[in-house]
């Protein structure tokens, strides 16, 4: 099974696992000068060490990479460092890994060949809890430097107990047990498997689509004549919570204690649209069924824009790209048909298309993740995935997750607030410790359901000049009952 210490061996100087892939579409969620990286994790238990531990998966795009003569035959190559912090709720940093990987190409005509992604995975042992992860990469030849994020559970693994890692999901696994290795990233590789990451879990819609998912199960139990084997469902829903695809029960007979799932699910089916895949496996053995879920999505512009879309589509196509869209871009929305809505949507995304002889953008995947995370985590009422639409909603589609959250109350009125910081937006520096603050407050204004933003020193966001002395007094720590 996957070990924390066996990832750990071999960070240096190890070449990315190279694949063309199809994504959507891009947004200017990035500077044009930074690299874009796409990072994203899962957690798994280390049953020999009876320790818990994170895999940080991340994807870069070639052809930002500088690339300088290798001093044999026309060979280039480039060298990226790229390092993973995680950190907990108040920002203290609680593991870090990196490593220093080298990208080949055969000759100077490949630098600017588009559309080729690279993969790497690294290790953070971590302990049960919730995290925040930074994952920078710095590209050693043209300087470019890039940052991702995102933030990751870590569930209480217990030896003996019946229970499941976290879904990875991939676009590809291939079985390696008869040869094939020395041409993947050791690090890609699980139990005689290449397991290509995919970072975005943003998939392209077509008739050919397979969705690939590695999960792996602790403590099953003993094997007998009536306990030998174990079931695993595999089950789509909906963002309404409605079960859309069922792959059946199938049944496995047990390994031993542990077993590793991979599966190539059949998609193709499914239309554009935000969706999670529930993972149940059952031991006659365990008193309860082990239970994986992983949120992921499905667009196809391609069919949308071309007119196939409906009403609710082209509505989601708004609503992904609406902090982005300028307001006299909103207001020429408003008095346009459907079908004018789709062709202005798709120009938009046109313009901002980096590349347009291919599909490949994770930038869009980014947005799109940005978009469902703020869904899934700052709607009022699960009914009404209004997340997108709140404070929090906003601030996290448009600049991404904070890089330390704090969480207090205010001693006068009691009313909790949220602090968010970030060091990497315009304002902030991590070097001197001075971050830009977002204050989400939960008063009689924002419902008691929500967190309105209230204050906030970005220079193109409100400022409160009363939350700012609050602020100071706190942190100067004349409020004791603030903290």
């Amino acid at each position: 099974m996957s070990s924390w210490f066996n990832y750990m061996a071999g960070t240096v100087k190890c070449s990315f696992m190279v694949l063309v892939l199809l994504a959507v579409l891009p947004l200017p969620l990035f500077a044009a000068d930074s690299l874009m990286v796409v990072t994203d994790g899962a957690a798994f238990f280390d049953q020999s060490n009876s320790a818990s531990f994170a895999e940080i998966y991340v994807s870069l795009s070639r052809h930002q990479l500088g690339f300088i003569p290798s001093g044999t035959g026309t060979a280039q190559v480039a060298g990226v460092f790229v390092s993973a912090v995680a950190s907990d709720s108040a920002g203290i940093a609680l593991d870090s890994v990196s490593t220093y990987f080298i990208s080949q190409i055969k000759d100077s005509s490949e630098r600017s060949q588009k559309g080729i992604r690279l993969f790497d995975m690294l290790a953070l042992k971590l302990a049960p809890g919730k995290y925040h992860v930074l994952v920078t990469a710095i590209d050693d030849v043209s300087k470019k430097s890039g940052t991702g994020r995102f933030d990751l559970t870590v569930p209480a693994f217990r030896s003996g107990d019946f229970q499941s890692s976290d879904i990875e999901l991939a676009y590809e696994i291939r079985d390696l047990s008869t040869g094939g290795a020395d041409a993947v990233n050791p690090r890609l590789i699980k139990e005689d498997r290449a397991v290509i990451p995919n970072p975005s879990n943003v998939y392209q819609a077509g008739p050919h689509l397979r969705v690939y998912a590695y999960s792996e199960l602790y403590g099953l139990g003993a094997a007998g004549s009536d306990s030998g084997q174990f079931t695993v469902r595999y089950q789509v829903k909906n963002a309404g919570g409605d079960v859309v695809t069922d792959f059946g029960e199938q049944k496995y007979p047990k390994p031993g204690g542990t077993a590793v799932l991979s599966q190539a699910l059949d998609m193709s089916d499914l239309g554009p649209g935000n969706y999670r895949l529930l993972l149940t496996a059952s031991d006659r053995m365990a008193k309860t069924d082990a239970i994986a879920v992983r949120p992921f999505a499905i667009m196809d512009t391609s069919s949308a824009f071309a007119g196939s879309a409906g009403t609710s589509d082209v509505e989601l196509m708004i609503d992904i790209a609406y902090y982005y869209l300028t307001e006299a871009e909103k207001l020429q929305l408003d008095h346009l048909t459907t079908e004018g809505k789709r062709s202005y949507i798709k120009q938009f995304w046109q313009s901002r298309d980096t590349d347009p002889t291919t599909p490949d953008n994770p930038v869009y995947d980014e947005a799109v993740r940005r978009f469902n995370y703020a869904v899934e985590n700052f709607s009022t009422r699960t009914d009404l995935r209004d997340g997108w639409k709140t404070s929090r909603g906003r601030i996290y589609i448009t600049y991404g997750p904070p890089d330390m959250i704090n969480d207090a109350v205010m001693s006068s009125r009691r009313q909790p607030y949220i602090k968010w910081t970030y060091y990497q937006i315009e304002g902030g520096t991590s070097s001197s410790g001075s971050g830009v603050i977002f204050i989400f407050s939960n008063d009689y204004m924002a419902g008691a359901v929500d967190y309105r933003l209230v204050h906030s020193t970005h220079p193109h966001e409100k400022y409160d000049p009363v939350w700012q002395q609050i602020l100071e007094n706190q942190d100067e720590g004349l409020d004791d009952d603030m903290r």
